[in-house]
């Protein structure tokens, strides 16, 4: 697994390894801190830090890190790339859209209907065939 050491203090938000949502306690990666096993997680990222499960948006991430064993060494010891190494990204097979909502809610097309998501963990499934709903309420 790729390992990543973070080139400036980040803040990141601590994720609940069972549930895998966000526990409220906010959190100060330190410059050279060592994150691994990334994921990405729509505009956030999840990743490891001394084993435990964190994320920030992806944008921030990905502007404050430098891949392990990347980036070439000149002969005083200094890293001659400083440019972040990109994360492979999944291809996904579900494509989730965001819902103008007043909670935070997504859906995804699926036959017979829609799946909808909120943030807090809930998920339904809405029958549909003809996928004529456009997200409002009635």
């Amino acid at each position: 697994m790729a390992k990543y050491e973070i080139t400036k203090s980040i803040d990141v938000d601590e994720i609940n390894k069972r549930s895998g949502m966000p526990t409220g306690k906010k959190r100060t990666l330190p410059f050279g801190a060592i994150i691994q096993d990334r994921v990405e997680d729509r505009d956030m990222e999840r990743f490891t830090y001394l084993g435990e499960l964190y994320r920030t948006k992806s944008e921030e991430l990905t502007a404050a890190v430098r891949l392990i064993g990347d980036a070439p060494v000149t002969s005083g010891g200094a890293s001659t790339s400083s440019s972040p190494s990109p994360v492979a990204k999944p291809e996904y097979k579900l494509k989730w859209e965001a819902m103008h909502s007043s909670i935070p809610a997504s859906r995804c097309k699926i036959p017979g209907g829609w799946l909808v998501s909120v943030t807090n963990g809930g998920l339904t499934f809405f029958p549909d065939a003809e996928h004529a709903w456009d997200g409002s309420s009635v």
